[in-house]
């Protein structure tokens, strides 16, 4: 988890949080809901993978990222909250250099994970993603 924080210059005190293991499965979890995991338990918590993160860790490390960001402009925030690529003239301010990126709209709220390849920030995960998954 270190790797991921440092990748987004993060600095943030996770001592409340620990690290489980759920079946084959790791999330951040509260220290204090430890007791009421069990053997029925499936998830909990923020699930985390080695070098890929969740919408809702992203959401959570956004407002502490200082790096690997990239915040696009309205017609940009549409476009990436209906599962579209944007387009360099979208992108008001940003790390341009080749990579994953935490996407942010112009009031630094967190839309999702973005690939910023040079030319398109191709969209990875966004908030969008839970409603059109009701459809």
């Amino acid at each position: 988890m270190k790797k991921i924080l440092d990748y987004y210059g993060v600095k943030m005190d996770l001592g409340e949080y620990k690290l489980v293991k759920i079946k084959k499965e790791f999330y951040l979890l509260r220290k204090e809901m430890i007791p009421f995991l069990n053997e029925y338990t499936r998830a909990a918590g923020i699930k985390i993978k080695d070098s890929e993160i969740s919408l809702e860790f992203a959401f959570k490390i956004a407002k502490h990222a200082k790096k690997n960001l990239i915040t696009v402009n309205e017609i940009g925030e549409k476009l990436f909250l209906y599962g579209r690529d944007v387009f360099k003239e979208n992108i008001i301010k940003g790390d341009l250099k080749k990579g994953k990126k935490l996407v942010l709209n112009s009031h630094n709220e967190c839309l999702g994970i973005g690939f910023w390849d040079g030319k398109i920030l191709r969209n990875i995960r966004d908030r969008g993603m839970f409603l059109r998954s009701m459809d």
